[in-house]
């Protein structure tokens, strides 16, 4: 097989998986979201342990920023919106 055909099958995997890990980053990023909305304003948290509750609500927080920055990251690596953000 010519060398150019494997340099473009190499490239257009490390973009399948580059993506993967976007959506994988933007999947865990929601499911952070909702869990600091329901610690932070459902009744059932407030039945919780409040020292608890505090903890995983700064450690949501910090893990929520991590993950931002992480997503901020593809987009400075390209400088375009990728199809998995909703870019043409």
């Amino acid at each position: 097989m010519s060398r150019a055909f494997v340099d473009e099958d190499s490239e257009v995997r490390l973009n399948r998986e580059r993506l993967e890990r976007e959506r994988k980053l933007r999947d865990w990023l929601a499911i952070q979201e909702k869990k600091q909305v329901f610690l932070e304003s459902d009744p059932k948290a407030e039945d919780m342990d409040q020292d608890l509750r505090e903890r995983w609500l700064r450690e949501t927080r910090e893990d929520i920023e991590r993950t931002r920055k992480l997503l901020e990251e593809f987009t400075l690596d390209d400088g375009e919106p990728s199809v998995a953000r909703g870019g043409v």
